[in-house]
């Protein structure tokens, strides 16, 4: 049985569209005072077979977040439902999710990514972080986090963020300029994606894509491809069975498993160079996380390369689809845009000399990226698996449950989201970039 927390937040335009919404739990009743057996947490029930059909013909659950919205709202902060054999639990509100990760042990457990998951077992390669669990799972990250979540881990890699950072906005300027109106309407959903690509590949293999200028090589091209195709084939995968996808989907499998092989031989061939030019002598300066863990030892190649293909993976829609809505915000609140600007005005002199101040000295703009995350979440939930049993609204939950320019829109109104394995927006906003003294 599986546990699943999500978080009360707000998804702009998509919750207004919900036809007879109350306020949360106005329909439910109060929960008693004695702690009361599993099986009377409500139940949100809906017919097995249509939510098959219609998740094949979708290709997926866009509204998988509106769905949880109006249980919520029906049902209030607990319920409880089936996928198949397994019994999920959701929670809602965060003092629930306080307990659940109180009741977390070292080694808390989540369920697996079923698409990844069948990718490795038939290929016979090794799982990273991102689908390993138990002790396993303890094991690679107490020996990632020095590596990649420590400040002076980050402190190391900033400096290559930040290099890639000025390219992608010297490379917007010159767009903006050869437009002889002196200004650029874009879609930037790609562009940003690219720059995420970039600056999480010099960050983990000290290797630049090229991805920042307009003629992109045959490989960067594959490569790209590659990570839209393995994002949109999960989604059409995730939510059923592989019992019957194998039969419904063989070529939704073939699509995701060529992705993947894609992603994992080029992580490889990176892997293979950092290796072979560190036999060649130490670098004498920081060259990225994956050159870091060999010159270490503290893991395996086999576990190095596993945790290198999903960070590569997890690290690009996660960063890019929060920056198309930050400046999406800043663009409709120009006030707010320009104290920020204001304050990286104030605050260029000290980055410069070193970027590391960016944590600390742009409080605003630390602010503006939480309220993007608050208002747009990059995933809708999160999932444990309980080591121990827990109460719950007197419930019972047994263990085992599961700055250069000024941006611009004509768009004032809120973005529609869709879930695709994260949240993005079903269309990407229009945006205009234009030279500001």
């Amino acid at each position: 049985m599986a546990l699943r927390g999500k978080a009360d937040v707000w998804l702009a335009r998509p919750w207004q569209c919900l036809q007879g919404t109350r306020a949360l739990g106005t329909t439910a009743a109060l929960a008693p005072n004695t702690p009361q057996p599993f099986e009377a947490i409500p139940q949100y029930s809906r017919n097995r077979w249509l939510k098959m059909i219609q998740i094949l013909r979708e290709q997926g659950q866009e509204n998988l977040h509106l769905e949880m919205h109006q249980a919520f709202q029906e049902l209030g902060p607990i319920f409880r439902y089936s996928i198949g054999r397994t019994q999920i639990v959701s929670l809602m509100l965060p003092e629930d999710a306080e307990k659940v990760f109180q009741a977390d042990s070292t080694q808390p457990c989540r369920m697996t990514l079923e698409p990844w998951v069948a990718h490795r077992e038939h290929r016979g390669l090794g799982r990273g972080l991102f689908l390993l669990n138990g002790p396993e799972w303890h094991f690679n990250r107490l020996r990632l986090n020095p590596n990649v979540l420590s400040p002076k881990a980050v402190q190391k890699f900033v400096p290559m963020v930040d290099m890639v950072a000025r390219d992608f906005l010297e490379a917007l300027k010159k767009k903006v300029f050869q437009n002889a109106r002196g200004s650029l309407t874009m879609d930037a959903q790609q562009s940003l994606f690219n720059y995420s690509m970039e600056a999480s590949n010099f960050v983990i293999f000290g290797e630049r894509l090229g991805l920042l200028g307009h003629d992109l090589s045959p490989g960067s091209l594959k490569f790209i491809h590659a990570l839209h195709s393995m994002f949109k084939t999960t989604t059409q995968l995730m939510f059923l069975p592989r019992s019957l996808t194998r039969w419904t989907s063989t070529q939704v499998w073939k699509e995701h498993f060529e992705a993947w092989d894609v992603i994992s031989e080029y992580a490889n061939r990176c892997i293979r160079k950092v290796h072979q030019e560190l036999r060649l002598g130490n670098p004498q300066t920081y060259s990225g996380i994956v050159a870091e863990l060999i010159a270490q030892g503290a893991l395996s190649l086999d576990a190095i390369r596993a945790n290198s293909i999903e960070l590569t993976a997890g690290s690009v829609d996660t960063t890019a689809f929060p920056l198309v809505m930050t400046l999406f915000e800043l663009a409709r609140n120009p006030d707010v845009q320009q104290a920020i600007r204001q304050e990286s005005l104030a605050a260029e002199a000290s980055i410069a000399a070193n970027p590391q101040r960016a944590m600390t000295d742009l409080p605003l703009l630390r602010a503006a990226l939480k309220e993007t995350l608050r208002l747009y979440p990059v995933g809708g939930f999160l999932e444990r698996l309980l080591s121990s049993d827990l109460v719950l609204h007197n419930y019972h939950v047994p263990a085992g449950v599961l700055k250069s320019f000024q941006v611009e829109t004509l768009r004032q109104e809120d973005v529609q989201m869709v879930y695709r394995f994260i949240l993005m927006p079903s269309s990407s906003p229009l945006l205009t970039f234009r030279p500001v003294s």
